[in-house]
């Protein structure tokens, strides 16, 4: 994990800065806030994890609910994700072939990334 010196401002603006330089992407990537997390910016597994952990860190809040899951603060469904494992599946044809389930991962823009940190911060704020 990255010991990053920013302001504790939750702003779309410093929310960008973070993911830019956790993530080392150059200033020249355009980044807003439609901009998806995985398709765009190739943030992952690890790394998806990873950037949650520095948001939390760097901008006092949490995103765990009462039962400790992203559930609330994402709006996701039952056995929605953020993000997919990290490795290789081609078009889900190794999880076809192992009779898995595809993983359910619901696209995150960066806007909704600071939705769901600006949610997390209030609640945590408000008690």
């Amino acid at each position: 994990m990255l010991a990053i010196q920013m302001t504790k401002e939750l702003t779309i603006e410093n929310l960008v800065a973070l993911i830019r330089t956790t993530q080392g992407l150059s200033k020249k990537k355009v980044i807003n806030e439609t901009t998806l997390l995985e398709n765009d910016l190739g943030i992952t597994g690890d790394d998806g994890r990873e950037l949650l952990e520095e948001i939390e860190n760097q901008f006092n809040l949490s995103f765990a609910g009462k039962d400790g899951s992203l559930k609330d603060v994402f709006d996701l469904e039952n056995d929605q994700y953020l993000f997919h494992s990290e490795g290789v599946d081609l078009f889900g044809i190794f999880s076809f072939l192992l009779g898995k389930k595809p993983e359910n991962v619901k696209p995150i823009s960066v806007g909704e990334l600071f939705n769901a940190a600006s949610k997390a911060k209030r609640k945590l704020e408000n008690g």
